[in-house]
């Protein structure tokens, strides 16, 4: 579309008498009809992701025709004749389904908009794309008043914008996007300050029935979670700049402390530490690795680095180049991504990984169902035919590590065999 055609088309994107009606209002109107009849509404806080760019390079007037042009496409080609949109912020719009059955419903529509949203906007010679995301609240599913619904939409479309499918749905417990913020201020702090410390989980030999490493694991005393993911630390700290600075004083702490439990008690176990895949992104990320073991003295095969969030790996070849150079170093390297698809194991044959970690949590019936319990030994059976060893979390009890080690699991790391702690208990519970 041209600079001067949106505008023009503005009008025509909703009946005069239904502008005339503030948005709030029509929102509670339909509420309470909802509310009335017992059927469920949806709201979807649809983020453009564009108009603050356009404002900035063409002018708020082409921002408006834009904004408008947009408007229009989403009601004619998604919303029905008793839905409803308006404007809700520079870059936001919000559209409500006047009757939804149910969640599927709500996606399909968040679905369309996306589709409908991205196609090319044509600025004077200008290719110009979106990029949207949806966020979802159902009426009254997730909340029961106009205000509430609307926050929960925006919570979620805080989330969606982090989603490869860029759509996502509230969910009772979902951090909203204040406390998000708040958390990852408090978190940035903590880094800088050096304020983060660690705890260590336990990982056992199946084959032969003891310790043999520990995972370190990110504590943040000060935040509502003691155990802080990995992810969440590297996001704040890309925020503040401060990568290098927190992964180097997480090796530091981590192999300090597997020097100590050596020479303390006599504990020679090798140590994993978590690392999203965008890490491998940071250029020091190797020499940071080598100082810290040359600095404590630690043979490389005795350090294990987990990598998660496998999909952001195969199309970087900074990614790929870090890790051929730290498998060069001689440390361990093991995938750590619960929903990696199939594809991606063709991948991993032809990666310098030592070990695949498989979360047991997201088919909590293997032990029961022998369809469930034939596909993990396929697993454990392709994975080992990759040279590749397996751990295993959610692990529940000793004899489902019993029925892992007979299909062939090589480790576990689970609660029921020793929680994540603090250093010195650690020391007091696996000494001698």
């Amino acid at each position: 579309m041209s600079p001067n055609g949106p505008a023009a088309q503005v009008a025509s994107g909703a009946p005069a008498a239904a502008a005339e009606v503030p948005f709030l209002e029509r929102l509670r109107s339909g509420i309470e009809q909802r509310r009335a009849d017992g059927q469920s509404l949806g709201l979807l806080l649809v983020d453009c992701g564009v108009i603050g760019r356009i404002d900035a390079l063409w002018g708020y007037h082409i921002g408006d025709a834009v904004r408008a042009r947009i408007l229009a496409s989403l009601r004619a080609e998604v919303l029905r004749p008793d839905d409803f949109a308006a404007e809700f912020g520079r870059d936001e719009l919000a559209c409500v389904l006047s009757v939804v059955e149910g969640e599927q419903l709500a996606r399909l529509a968040a679905e369309k908009s996306l589709r409908t949203m991205n196609v090319p906007l044509f600025l004077g010679d200008e290719e110009i794309f979106s990029s949207p995301a949806v966020g979802i609240a159902l009426f009254p599913q997730t909340a029961d008043d106009a205000e509430s619904l609307l926050r929960q939409a925006k919570s979620a479309c805080v989330l969606a914008r982090n989603l490869r499918g860029r759509v996502a749905l509230y969910e009772e417990g979902q951090i909203s996007g204040v406390s998000q913020l708040v958390e990852e201020s408090r978190l940035r702090t903590a880094i800088a300050e050096d304020a983060l410390e660690l705890a260590f989980q336990p990982q056992f030999d199946l084959r032969f029935g003891q310790i043999m490493g520990m995972e370190a694991m990110l504590r943040w005393r000060d935040g509502k979670r003691e155990l802080v993911p990995m992810r969440e630390a590297i996001a704040a700290a890309e925020q503040g700049g401060m990568v290098a600075k927190l992964i180097s004083s997480l090796l530091n702490r981590a192999l300090r402390n597997c020097s100590e439990f050596r020479q303390r008690a006599g504990l020679d176990l090798r140590i994993a530490i978590n690392f999203p895949a965008r890490t491998l992104l940071e250029p020091e990320l190797p020499e940071l690795v080598e100082r810290a073991l040359r600095t404590w003295s630690l043979r490389p095969g005795r350090l294990m680095l987990e990598i998660g969030d496998l999909s952001a790996l195969p199309a970087q070849a900074q990614a790929q180049a870090a890790l051929l150079r730290l498998h060069q170093t001689g440390v361990k390297l093991s995938l750590d991504d619960a929903r990696a698809p199939l594809s991606s194991l063709f991948w991993l044959a032809t990666q310098p990984f030592h070990e695949l970690k498989i979360d047991l949590s997201i088919a909590q019936d293997w032990s029961v169902q022998a369809q469930s319990e034939g596909v993990l030994r396929a697993l454990i059976g392709l994975v080992h035919q990759l040279k590749l060893d397996v751990i295993a979390l959610g692990v529940a009890d000793d004899a489902a590590a019993a029925r892992l080690l007979e299909l062939g699991c090589d480790f576990i790391q689970a609660d029921f065999k020793g929680p994540a702690v603090g250093a010195e208990e650690f020391v007091a519970r696996f000494a001698g």
